[in-house]
């Protein structure tokens, strides 16, 4: 399903709760940080205001059900959230949503900016690993840790609905407590597809360069670069030579840079078929083929069909 876009557009969060609860723009004018930060109830959403088209978020969301079920597209993938799940959004995916069902919970959207404003170390998102690409970022929460984590939103909501001084830093350190200790859960799963806590250089250079990946795909599917990144580039922009780099990303993640960067590729390459109407040479040159018999014949070696075919087939179904 294509459109008439050259580029997929970028949402912000100001934009983002104006689609979703129009009439809460005034109240969050009391906040200091409201176009940073959005808290809101599942169950007053908008059901007519939706957004169902393709957007690229450039903030955080943490989504968590209490009932009912919330049906979206992330990065072209299927996610149905059901009871005590909750699942958490980064900036640079392209989402659309899709349906809601008897539900409530709470949604909580946030820019990087606003947390870091009280942290010095710029990096400190980045140590997160189920915030890194691929990783696993949908939760069960059961017994005790639901009960946590209900506790953590109920004093958010509680400090954003009874705004007063200081409110917006104890939302802050509120947040930080659910992020840190979300991933407390997830290093302690035995199968959990993140680095774990390991402090080991490799790790460090693997975050660095997977979130390098991320930036440069997302300016490109905003037509802000013209060009991906070659591994020499990653290379020197970590300040690392590009053999380390290689064999810092093959032990920390089993998979080679370029075969990183190729899987990249093509999600950026499906997004735009499904998401834009520019045609397949146009496409091609963006992502850096030197033809686009060059990238159709990649395409259909990591698909299975040519560029034109997924084009031409419908959305991404749920898997119910």
């Amino acid at each position: 399903m294509t459109t008439n876009q050259k580029t997929i557009p970028t949402l912000d969060i100001k934009s983002f709760s104006s689609y979703l609860q129009p009439e809460r723009t005034i109240k969050d004018k009391k906040m200091s940080g409201h176009s940073h930060f959005f808290i809101s109830r599942l169950s007053e959403i908008d059901c007519e205001s939706l957004l169902d088209s393709p957007f690229i978020y450039d903030f955080f969301t943490i989504y968590f059900v209490e009932k009912g079920e919330l049906y979206k597209i992330n990065q072209l993938e299927s996610l149905r959230l059901q009871p005590n799940e909750i699942f958490f959004s980064k900036p640079g995916e392209v989402k659309t949503w899709q349906k809601l069902n008897n539900l409530d919970g709470v949604m909580i959207s946030f820019t990087l900016d606003y947390l870091l404003l009280m942290v010095s170390n710029k990096n400190f998102i980045s140590t997160f690993d189920y915030l890194l690409p691929n990783a696993r970022r949908k939760f069960k929460l059961e017994g005790a840790l639901r009960n946590f984590y209900n506790t953590i939103f109920k004093e958010i909501i509680k400090e954003y609905e009874n705004y007063q001084k200081h409110s917006d830093q104890m939302i802050k350190l509120w947040l930080f407590v659910l992020l840190i200790k979300t991933n407390r859960i997830n290093t302690s799963n035995s199968d959990n597809d993140g680095l774990g806590t390991s402090l080991r250089s490799a790790d460090f250079i693997f975050r660095r360069f997977m979130i390098c990946v991320e930036e440069n795909f997302t300016e490109l599917s905003q037509g802000n670069v013209y060009k991906p990144m070659m591994i020499k580039e990653y290379a020197s922009k970590l300040n690392v030579n590009p053999t380390y780099l290689g064999e810092c990303v093959r032990k920390a993640s089993g998979k080679s840079a370029k075969s990183i960067i190729n899987m990249r590729t093509m999600l950026l390459a499906k997004c735009q078929l499904l998401h834009t109407h520019n045609n397949i040479s146009e496409i091609a040159f963006q992502l850096g083929f030197e033809s686009s018999a060059y990238f159709i014949r990649v395409f259909k070696k990591f698909e299975g069909i040519t560029p034109l075919d997924f084009r031409t087939r419908e959305r991404p179904k749920f898997a119910v």
